[in-house]
């Protein structure tokens, strides 16, 4: 029997050039996987669109110093830069004096995690992407390149010897007493401190504190506290990057951190953005700072993914009444759809381990880009 999801249906494919975000301020580019070979292919079309609409400054889910580096990438088109980002698997800036790697829930996640196949993906899309400026905004742990960006920036600005000096690593310290050190140091901070040395230690200090919180999790409802940490870092990452890159911004993402309004999704069991103990990004930027927003989501009809936790499943099993299998019945191809114009009515939309949300498509997301079939990342 058809009804008013049909009726959408009828009249909701648009082309890609068909997008108009009006004057929307951020466009959102949230995907439900991050481990599928079907997102590089969202991003890149995605990124001609926001060529052709304006949008020159772009932010995504990594450590703030990988993002830092891929900027010299974008630069110089010099791929060795590839070789030194913790995304792929570098791990340069690990101490030698202390493990810092996770014992509890997310050990495995740390042994197993597809680096390589995550180079290979990310890398073709960044091949295609020319930004006017390109940042991270998540956490990172203290074996990324964070240390070695910031004391670069020092040097180049000329900051007052005795500041950076006890800025360097002391042997021995203890997670907690380098974070408490760093922090007291970003409080006496030389005034007039470049702007970007700063950001570089607040990102430093906020990985750092995520890898305490995080590290003993035993179990998924133990890392809240950490996720909610994660969250609130993600604010001040994005208050950096306007400041440092004023301009309209494009904000890449899992889903579930960048939504308009936290309140119009209900996710039930899921430990997800914010720890369910602050807003989410998406929240923030929508309705705390109140910038006009423009979402698209990417979704899957079904499929099998790379994900590195081995507890959870990698396999697909959407129920009949997602939404996800009701466009795998529809589109055999991948599709735009407006979903301004979509039913009020609930629906279910699955992701990565099978979990499902329910939200109201219109006001919630703007655009969907619907693959019928994910697959694992590939080299």
């Amino acid at each position: 029997m058809r009804d008013a999801l049909d009726a959408w249906l009828d009249r909701a494919v648009l082309e890609p050039g068909d997008l108009d975000p009006g004057e929307a301020e951020v466009l959102v580019l949230g995907e439900f996987n991050h481990f599928i070979h079907e997102k590089s292919d969202f991003r890149i079309v995605m990124a001609g669109e926001a060529r052709r609409l304006g949008f020159q400054v772009w932010a995504e889910e990594l450590g703030w110093s990988d993002g830092r580096r891929l900027a010299r990438y974008f630069a110089t088109r010099d791929e060795a830069v590839f070789d030194r980002l913790s995304l792929f698997g570098w791990r340069g800036e690990a101490r030698a004096d202390r493990d810092d790697r996770p014992t509890g829930i997310f050990r495995a996640s740390w042994e197993t995690y597809p680096f390589d196949l995550m180079r290979a993906e990310q890398a073709r899309f960044y091949r295609a992407l020319s930004p006017r400026a390109l940042y991270g905004f998540d956490v990172a742990a203290g074996h990324d390149g964070g240390y070695a960006d910031l004391f670069a920036r020092l040097e180049a600005t000329g900051a007052p010897r005795a500041w950076t000096e006890a800025l360097a690593r002391r042997p021995g310290e203890s997670l907690a007493e380098e974070v408490q050190r760093l922090t007291r140091l970003a409080v006496e901070a030389p005034a007039g401190s470049d702007r970007l040395a700063r950001a570089d230690l607040s990102a430093l200090i906020d990985g750092l504190t995520y890898t305490g919180l995080v590290k003993t999790a035993a179990t998924y409802a133990e890392t809240a506290p950490a996720m909610a940490f994660r969250e609130d870092a993600m604010k001040r990452r994005l208050a950096s990057i306007r400041a440092l890159s004023p301009g309209r911004l494009v904000l890449m993402g899992h889903a579930l951190h960048l939504v308009r309004d936290d309140a119009a999704i209900s996710a039930p069991g899921i430990v997800g953005p914010g720890g369910q103990r602050t807003s989410s990004l998406g929240h923030h930027v929508g309705r705390e700072l109140g910038l006009p927003m423009f979402i698209v989501w990417m979704i899957y009809g079904g499929g099998e993914d790379s994900q590195p936790l081995p507890d959870l499943p990698r396999t697909a099993a959407f129920g009949p009444e997602t939404l996800n299998a009701r466009l795998r019945r529809r589109f055999d191809r991948p599709v735009l759809l407006d979903a301004r114009r979509a039913p009020e009515t609930p629906v279910e939309i699955a992701h990565m381990y099978n979990s499902v949300i329910e939200t109201r498509l219109p006001g919630v997301v703007d655009a969907l880009w619907f693959v019928p079939e994910a697959g694992p990342l590939r080299p």
